[in-house]
């Protein structure tokens, strides 16, 4: 088995590489569902939400590889609850994406694993990922790590 993957905090200079990896993300989930076709402009959009998680304090991207040049990266947000509910808020892991050629080798559980120690850093106790039912990878490598069904998001397309 390889070394285990560094993963370190994502900086200004990662954003171009972390938009590639997002565009090969978007491009892997498309033939999924159609709400997965990118627009127009949509890379210049992610890469101003980029900037926001690197610079603020609700969210947090890790990475793998070199400073600019990131072969994979895991996106964390914390979302407020209503101030009706006992629980203050959750973390959502937004985006994991892992090179192909980076896959097999602890690199996505590495990733992971950095945004979970950073989330209970901030007190929160729940996390959500969501995924694709036809991602059968994505189902059984977050399954694999222990994660289990919460709501089933039921949609019609009209």
């Amino acid at each position: 088995m390889a070394a285990r993957a560094a993963v370190r905090r994502a900086c200004h200079r990662d954003i171009e590489g972390l938009v590639a990896l997002w565009r090969e993300l978007m491009r892997h989930h498309a033939p999924l569902d159609p709400q997965y076709d990118l627009v127009p402009g949509a890379a210049a959009a992610w890469r101003v939400h980029l900037a926001g998680l690197l610079g603020g304090a609700s969210g947090a991207v890790f990475v793998s590889g070199e400073e600019g040049a990131p072969g994979a990266f895991c996106s964390v947000e914390l979302r407020p609850a209503p101030p009706l509910l006992s629980e203050p808020g959750r973390a959502e892991i937004t985006d994991l994406f892992v090179s192909p050629a980076l896959r097999r080798n602890g690199c996505g559980r590495a990733l992971v694993e950095a945004a979970l120690v950073w989330i209970r850093e901030r007190g929160i106790a729940r996390v959500e990922v969501r995924v694709v039912a036809a991602n059968r990878d994505g189902q059984a490598f977050w399954r694999a790590l222990g994660w289990g069904d919460f709501v089933d998001v039921l949609q019609r397309r009209l």
